[in-house]
């Protein structure tokens, strides 16, 4: 909830994505992406201008999320091409320039 608190509207995670935690993605009209490459990831959050988590839990073993986390995207498309699924980023002129 911290994180779609914050404003965030799209989620990508290595790992799987709970049932209730995909009702509350839906609800808020978030796109919930899982069982990404950490590696995609690692590019998406430069290209974007986001940093990645590995955890909510903060010195305290309190959960905490920072809305400075987040990255900036200007569409984020989901496309089907044959059995695949393709999630696309476009991206704003402020972050395309990186090498």
């Amino acid at each position: 909830m911290k994180i779609l608190n914050s404003g965030a509207n799209v989620v990508l995670t290595t790992k799987g994505i709970d049932d209730l935690c995909l009702k509350y993605f839906v609800e808020r009209g978030c796109m919930g992406v899982r069982r990404c490459k950490k590696e995609d990831l690692q590019r998406i959050a430069k290209a974007t201008g986001g940093t990645l988590i590995s955890t909510l839990a903060n010195l305290d073993g309190e959960e905490s999320f920072d809305p400075a986390c987040l990255g900036t995207a200007g569409e984020v498309v989901q496309t089907r091409i044959s059995d695949d699924e393709l999630v696309s980023f476009s991206l704003l002129s402020l972050y395309a320039d990186f090498s």
